[in-house]
């Protein structure tokens, strides 16, 4: 048993070598969020009367489908309505860290040889894989002890040390949970796309069977991890047992994966991959049908995502109007513009989030780029009849369709629920112009990681940092009361939020011509510099 293991903690150092940036930056980032989230709730989303008001929406069903049960109703308070509303979506970020983790550490580091190369010196045979699942360890229970921290830090009322960490130790557990069925799905399959596809695929899972369960039947919600750890009543109750149940589990999936990756070759899954078509389709013989292929299931998948989404939001239009008005400074927030109410504000401020989440899928179809040349495919394509301009062009036009479906899917969406369950409910053109208003600003940040792609490529990611920031500065701005300018250092904050503001054709023209001189820029630099140069 020693030799499987042999070498292991070498590999925990070499892991947290190469993740030196990226994993801090997981960690601090979903920390200092979640902490931060706190005097959001404690100032300014319930305070007086808005406790009650905030309850009742809370017990909307489209509200527990999208965040769980609702717990302490009868006598709410800042830490029951922040876990209520904070802790499903929180377990998500961690779960989604974790799948990240252990899928690069794992199975992507078979597709490329590393693991190969690493097995070839006095390495155990499982080593690699039970070095990331440390790895996952310390940097779940590095977030698990921040958060707590600074949760009992910035607390509010009801929000006590017991609760505090078993809020971090609820995701902890539900961490250690994903990056088990992770290390299983790794197993499993022959490539890390279909690892990771997998592993998403489990969370969605757990998700809708935790939805289900909490409208329904409540065993459907017990077998999901993310439905068993909102009984943990955090804040309200302080359950310990769910944590527990948990952490068995968790142990159980790492024990199983060992013994799965114990019983297979490298580089190969346990599941046999299915022979692929002799002949590829016609559509497979040009660049742009090629990124199609590869972008598909993403696209589709968040295209319904945020379809979803906003229908969830809208069967709240009516709660909302209520809670808004009886939270003085909410109102201060919302009132904008005597002959709009309430709602259209609301909508003004959703479609903002909203159009920042459908940037995601954007710049993540933009940022294969980078991931093509990295696992050497593009070189192949390259070294054909296959112009720099037209790959990069297939990736520019996918995204660009994105950029144009997606709005539409959110304004059906708010739309479509929105009429059945709130009478005063905005015409589908007011959604419609909000939603599309964005696209100037939409448009600038798929131009900008396409200059980054171009001149910087592996400072690519860093669009998404900007985006992080852009929604700090624009969702979270006028909550903590930053000032104006924070908000203009981002194409976001130029944007004017119809309908609550008068519609302006100049800054969206500016905006336009910055985005057509970077798209610009950017093909002129991809088509002049070597694949992956700095």
């Amino acid at each position: 048993m020693r030799s499987l293991f042999n070498g292991t903690f070498p590999l925990v150092q070499f892991i947290l070598r190469r993740d030196r940036v990226r994993l801090p930056l997981w960690v601090l980032g979903l920390s200092f969020f979640m902490a931060g989230m706190v005097p959001v709730f404690q100032n300014l989303l319930i305070t007086g009367e808005g406790y009650s008001v905030f309850a009742m929406m809370m017990e909307n069903p489209a509200m527990v489908a999208l965040v769980g049960p609702v717990y302490g109703a009868s006598n709410f308070h800042t830490g029951a309505a922040y876990a209520n509303m904070m802790l499903v979506f929180c377990v998500i970020f961690v779960a989604l860290m974790n799948i990240f983790l252990i899928t690069r550490h794992t199975r992507a580091d078979e597709e490329v040889g590393r693991v190969e190369l690493i097995r070839s010196l006095p390495v155990g045979r499982l080593a690699n894989l039970s070095a990331a699942m440390l790895t996952a360890i310390l940097a779940n229970l590095a977030m698990a002890l921040l958060t707590g921290l600074g949760l009992y830090l910035l607390r509010g009322s009801g929000m006590d040390l017991p609760g505090s960490m078993l809020f971090g130790a609820s995701l902890f557990t539900t961490g250690l949970v994903f990056s088990g069925f992770t290390a299983l799905a790794c197993q499993l399959t022959a490539n890390s796309r279909t690892a990771m596809g997998i592993s998403l695929g489990i969370l969605m899972l757990m998700y809708m069977l935790r939805a289900m369960g909490d409208i329904g039947a409540e065993a459907l919600s017990l077998l999901s991890p993310i439905g068993l750890i909102t009984r943990t009543q955090v804040f309200v109750n302080n359950y310990f047992w769910p944590v527990l149940v948990l952490l068995g589990e968790a142990l159980l999936l790492g024990l199983y994966a060992l013994w799965l990756a114990h019983r297979r070759d490298v580089g190969q899954g346990l599941i046999p991959a299915k022979p692929g078509k002799r002949h590829a389709a016609g559509s497979l013989s040009t660049p742009l049908g090629l990124a199609f292929r590869l972008m598909r299931t993403t696209a589709l998948v968040w295209g319904y995502a945020l379809f979803i989404l906003a229908g969830t939001y809208a069967s709240v239009f009516g709660e909302m109007e209520g809670f808004i008005n009886n939270n003085a400074m909410l109102k201060v927030i919302f009132a904008a513009n005597p002959d709009f109410g309430v709602t259209e504000q609301f909508i003004a401020l959703l479609n903002a989030v909203m159009v920042m989440l459908a940037l995601i899928p954007i710049l993540t179809t933009l940022n294969r780029v980078v991931s093509e040349e990295r696992a050497g495919h593009a070189e192949h394509l390259l070294g054909r009849a296959v112009s720099r301009v037209e790959q990069l062009s297939a990736y520019a036009f996918i995204a660009l369709l994105m950029s144009l479906v997606y709005p539409l899917l959110i304004s059906l969406g708010f739309y479509g629920v929105g009429t059945l369950v709130y009478p005063k409910t905005p015409s589908l053109p007011v959604f419609l112009l909000s939603a599309f208003t964005y696209l100037p600003a939409i448009w600038v940040f798929m131009a900008l990681v396409m200059a980054l792609t171009a001149f910087l490529p592996r400072r690519a990611p860093l669009g998404f940092v900007y985006l992080g920031y852009t929604f700090f500065s624009i969702y979270l701005g006028r909550i903590a009361n930053l000032p104006e300018w924070t908000r203009k250092l981002t194409p976001m904050g130029y944007i004017p939020q119809y309908p609550i503001e008068d519609f302006t054709v100049l800054p969206l023209i500016l905006l336009c011509v910055i985005a057509a001189v970077l798209a610009l820029a950017a093909f002129v630099g991809y088509r002049n510099r070597d694949l992956l140069a700095q």
